[in-house]
């Protein structure tokens, strides 16, 4: 039997999914409280209870987002796997995440630019553990101790990771490179890989 929190929290789930599934789909500017509450199958009265406002729905959703991205950044506390596996399987994670929803990916890019809250939670997580993860691990494989270099090399995985998203379905026009297909995508990760650690 389901109880009362349980069906809160279902509801809630819902929410978040559908404001996640208009984000992807339209952008964030295009999320309204009808269309949330249409695709979560939920009146729009539900959306004030839950969240307050149809802005904050979109705030929690795209924290929910963040979190998820964040989680491949686990892949780098494995010290039982070999470090260049442990980026790659970061990578790996990292991309395939940001293309389920690419458009959502786009507008937390934006959004990181503009400093909005869910952003500036992933800017705090980047600058506490997640660059030290990368770097530590790129540190290992490549024994450089220099911290300018080494920010470098992170700043470029992270650019070859955003860029492909951020160009879209534009980049195969433009360079006949599916990165939305998974074995080109992975493909590409492990040049980037190979080309960062070993140059």
């Amino acid at each position: 039997m389901t109880t009362h929190s349980e069906n809160k929290l279902a509801i809630k789930k819902k929410i978040l999914d559908a404001t996640l599934g208009i984000i992807g789909a339209k952008g964030a500017h295009h999320v309204t409280s009808r269309k949330i509450a249409t695709l979560a199958e939920v009146n729009v009265a539900a959306i004030n209870y839950y969240f307050g406002s149809k802005d904050n729905a979109v705030n929690e959703a795209l924290k929910t987002f963040t979190d998820a991205l964040m989680q491949s950044f686990d892949h780098l506390d494995n010290l039982a796997v070999p470090p260049e596996d442990r980026i790659r399987n970061f990578l790996r994670s990292y991309a395939d995440y940001s293309l389920e929803y690419p458009d959502v990916f786009r507008n937390f890019i934006e959004q990181t630019l503009h400093e909005s809250v869910s952003s500036c939670e992933y800017i705090e997580i980047m600058k506490q553990t997640g660059l030290n993860k990368v770097k530590a691990a790129v540190r290992e494989i490549t024994q450089n101790q220099d911290e300018i270099d080494l920010t470098m090399k992170i700043f470029q995985m992270f650019s070859c990771l955003e860029l492909p998203v951020l160009v879209g379905d534009k980049l195969q026009s433009l360079a006949h490179f599916d990165y939305y297909d998974r074995e080109c995508r992975h493909r590409y990760l492990d040049w980037v890989l190979k080309s960062l650690l070993h140059a």
